[in-house]
C-alpha cells in the first residue's frame, strides 16, 4: 500500500515536468520525458542535481530515449516530505531552463 501512494504521489508532481514513470520498483524508478531526449543539457543537469542528493545511490542516463534509470535508498524515503527533496531539486533545474 506505501509503495502504491508513494506511486501516485510521484506520478502527479512529474506530470508538471512532462515526465513520465516507465517502471518503478521501490529502490529503482526509470522515468522518461521528450524533452530529456531534445534538450541534452536540461537533462544532463537533472542528472547532476539529483547525484548530489544523499539517498540517490545512481543515476543512469539513456539519451537517445530520454530516460533515466534512478536508484536511491528506500529507507531514506520514510515520508512524502522527504521524497519533496527530489521535487526541489527538478523544480530548481526548470526554473534555470
Amino acid at each position: 500500500m506505501k509503495d502504491y501512494i508513494l506511486l501516485n504521489y510521484i506520478k502527479q508532481k512529474l506530470v508538471k515536468y512532462d515526465i513520465k514513470i516507465v517502471h518503478f520498483i521501490p529502490g529503482r524508478i526509470r522515468l522518461q520525458s521528450l524533452q530529456w531526449r531534445t534538450n541534452k543539457t536540461l537533462m544532463e543537469t537533472v542528472i547532476k542535481e539529483l547525484q548530489a542528493q544523499s539517498m540517490i545511490f545512481s543515476v543512469q542516463p539513456t539519451f537517445i530515449t530520454g530516460s533515466l534509470v534512478i536508484t536511491y535508498d528506500t529507507s531514506y524515503i520514510t515520508n512524502l516530505q522527504e521524497l519533496d527533496s527530489w521535487f526541489r531539486v527538478l523544480d530548481q533545474v526548470y526554473l534555470l531552463k
